[in-house]
């Protein structure tokens, strides 16, 4: 979750005497102050001169500026080496040992550990078109599309026509030897190997279509699951994809473990798949596995999929509701609501509800105490409607919905366990003053 600084803003009540309800203005608090120079970067106050980007800069940014600089100066007597060619021979030779080792082992080129350079290329040219082939089965269709867009292009595209998405997922293809960054005149370019581009265009048909949107529609799915559950068996993985589309004819662990790679937003750790902002899987799976008998939520697939779109937080029904009555009673800018929610969602998933919703009023700076009441039970409510991971993609009302059925179904001793799996015993849980869950005290 952010710092109290990220945030910036006061709360301050409209007092005006036609409104009986105080709305509540949420801004930015920026005081200007003329007789300091603001970093360009941070707006923090700026301590250096930039004559190269002819700004201000403080402390901080000043030193990302130089790493950045002596990082590009690297990455550009590096490229002053390759040569532009567009074939694969060519491009390889000129690279360092490590840097064809690499590329070999990504590319799926076995036992090279004892190989020379010499030895390395031979290897790695002879198996190359082959493994490119066996990769393109398992993209989908926005790799093939960028793939596509070089084809295009006649083989290569100058970086300073690549947006910054596109630019940071090349970083994929690079590795995998099929896209190569170089020089031509000074300037630099991304370009694919003439082999590559056959390739490309060999499949350009609709069996080879087919394919890719099959995968599409299966990564689409397992990268909304990554965002629902958290961390999943690839075994159970595979089960809950089936309930959505067939997978018979498919390498579901493959197609898994390079857009895994590809996306950068989870990882496997063994059997496990585990979103990327989990830094301590193994407590959240002893967390899980508290709840031994709870099963994963069943997740309507529109609700997947949503999950991949730009401000699917706010997009959901629950995102929607909250931000109807938040906004009712205070005054935000929607992209600080939006923001308030996903650091809701992700905090939410590691601290407990009430201590998220705490933490969350506390940064956003409410002073009046009766705001801060309203403030919270609204943020209440909205977390009580996250899929949390430790539940295995159910919410809270989820849970509690349960815990009514088990209660209605079965008689449950005020000294036995509570249900709900906190360890402690019903009557000072779920039972406490008869009430079947009690999230918020």
């Amino acid at each position: 979750m952010k710092e109290k600084n990220d945030y910036n803003k006061e709360l301050n009540h409209k007092k005006t005497k036609e409104n009986k309800d105080n709305c509540i203005d949420i801004r930015r608090c920026i005081e200007e102050k003329t007789e300091h120079n603001k970093c360009k970067n941070c707006g923090e106050e700026a301590i250096y001169f930039s004559d190269k980007n002819n700004c201000w800069l403080c402390e901080t940014c000043r030193s990302i500026e130089e790493k950045l600089d002596k990082l590009a100066d690297k990455m550009e007597k590096k490229l002053n080496k390759r040569v532009y060619s567009f074939d694969l021979n060519e491009l390889i030779e000129c690279l360092s040992k490590d840097e064809i080792y690499n590329i070999a082992r990504n590319i799926g080129v076995n036992k090279i550990s004892g190989l020379n350079k010499e030895k390395l290329i031979e290897r790695l040219l002879e198996e190359y078109k082959g493994l490119v082939e066996k990769r393109l089965l398992v993209f989908e269709e926005e790799r093939y599309k960028i793939l596509k867009s070089y084809v295009d292009s006649k083989g290569v595209k100058l970086f300073d026509d690549i947006d910054e998405e596109e630019a940071d997922k090349s970083v994929y293809f690079i590795q995998q030897g099929i896209l190569f960054p170089t020089v031509k005149d000074d300037i630099s370019v991304f370009l694919m190997p003439e082999v590559v581009q056959e390739l490309i265009r060999e499949n350009n048909n609709i069996e080879y279509r087919r394919v890719i949107k099959a995968n599409s529609e299966i990564l689409n799915i397992i990268r909304g699951m990554n965002k629902v559950y958290g961390i999943l068996r690839l075994k159970d993985a595979k089960e809950i994809i089936e309930r959505y589309c067939n997978i018979e004819n498919c390498e579901v662990g493959e197609l898994i473990r390079e857009a895994g790679y590809y996306y950068n937003e989870y990882r496997e750790e063994g059997i496990f798949i585990v979103n990327n902002e989990i830094e301590n899987f193994e407590e959240l799976l002893k967390d899980i596995d508290k709840e031994k008998d709870l099963s994963y939520a069943i997740i309507p697939k529109e609700e997947l999929l949503n999950m991949l779109e730009e401000n699917w937080v706010y997009n959901r029904k629950a995102g929607k509701a909250f931000y109807k009555e938040f906004t009712n009673m205070f005054s935000v800018d929607k992209d600080m609501l939006i923001a308030m929610m996903e650091d809701l969602i992700f905090d939410v998933q590691e601290n407990e509800p009430k201590d998220s919703v705490e933490k969350m009023v506390e940064l956003i700076n409410i002073e009046h105490e009766d705001a801060k009441y309203v403030a919270a039970s609204m943020m209440n409510k909205f977390v009580k409607k996250i899929r949390l991971w430790r539940y295995k993609g159910s919410t809270i009302n989820d849970i509690k919905s349960n815990l009514v059925s088990v209660k209605e179904n079965k008689s449950i001793g005020r000294n036995e366990p509570c249900p709900c799996g906190s360890g402690k015993k019903y009557k000072k849980c779920c039972g406490k003053d008869e009430k079947v869950i009690n999230i918020f005290k």
